[in-house]
């Protein structure tokens, strides 16, 4: 193996393990004791982009957004500088087989909001996977800051949950991830250092085919599903109402995202 090839493996492995959590639980506002969940063998990523899509009426006062395509992202991408926090809610959707698919294949999705990945190969993030296990749903919650693997943080999931998220960063290597299930009165706290440096470059409202390995999962078929939230930018609250969209493109188009003030919606094509 050639040195440089060894030098990029070492620097590799070097930076998932610099990438430190720690968590605490809450129910009702009262801390509670928790032991963190183990890295899973998933992992989100960067916006695969695949390229600029034909401009669409699809924004509630304005003629048209602006629209890329990818292989992995779905939803509403803000850009620009200085972007420290983001918050969304949304509901965890029932998934189910996409036409084609067998059970075999477990077939997944998962919701997220986050800073940065829209153009460059750093992101904190965190939210809910929503995977079809033998036939039968299961949700979990999870953290994540690039370059190492997303972190079950152990908070139950259910089909149905509200959840919101917030995404703050603290550094251009630490931040918080805040996730609520607002159904059941509790949440868990995440601290994260190291991993790749944040550029603050945009704030996110997705939905994914994230990977396991080195390959995307199977994409499954969903109910059209909404985040509400905001960004914080400069010091200053802002909406998506002025984002990018994000179309999931693999073969065909398998999601579309619209925008409607602070709603961003995304609907399975």
């Amino acid at each position: 193996m050639k040195a440089a090839a060894i030098t990029a493996i070492l620097a590799a492995s070097l930076a998932t393990a610099e990438v430190t959590w720690t968590f605490q639980r809450f129910e009702n506002g009262t801390e509670v004791p928790f032991i963190a969940g183990p890295q899973t063998r998933f992992q989100s990523q960067a916006m695969i982009k695949v390229g600029e899509a034909r401009k669409r009426n699809r924004l509630s006062g304005r003629a048209s957004a602006a629209t890329v395509t990818s292989s992995n992202w779905c939803g509403a991408a803000l850009t620009g500088s200085g972007f420290t926090s983001v918050v969304g809610t949304w509901t965890v959707p029932t998934i189910s087989l996409r036409s084609g698919q067998s059970s075999s294949s477990d077939p997944a999705i998962s919701q997220w909001v986050g800073i940065d990945g829209f153009s460059d190969s750093a992101l904190i993030q965190g939210g809910t996977l929503s995977q079809l296990v033998g036939g039968r749903q299961e949700n979990v919650a999870w953290t994540e800051m690039l370059p190492a693997a997303s972190r079950d943080v152990s908070l139950t999931v259910d089909t149905g949950d509200s959840i919101t998220t917030t995404v703050t960063m603290t550094s251009a290597t630490s931040g918080t991830v805040t996730i609520e299930n607002n159904t059941r009165g509790t949440s868990i706290v995440g601290t994260v250092s190291g991993g790749s440096r944040l550029s603050a470059t945009s704030a996110e409202w997705i939905l994914e085919d994230f990977e396991s390995g080195s390959s995307l999962v199977s994409f499954a078929a969903f109910p059209t599903s909404s985040f509400t939230g905001s960004a914080v930018r400069s010091g200053t609250s802002v909406s998506p109402s002025t984002a990018t969209l994000i179309d999931l493109v693999q073969n065909s188009e398998l999601c579309s995202a619209t925008l409607s003030g602070t709603t961003v919606s995304v609907r399975d094509s």
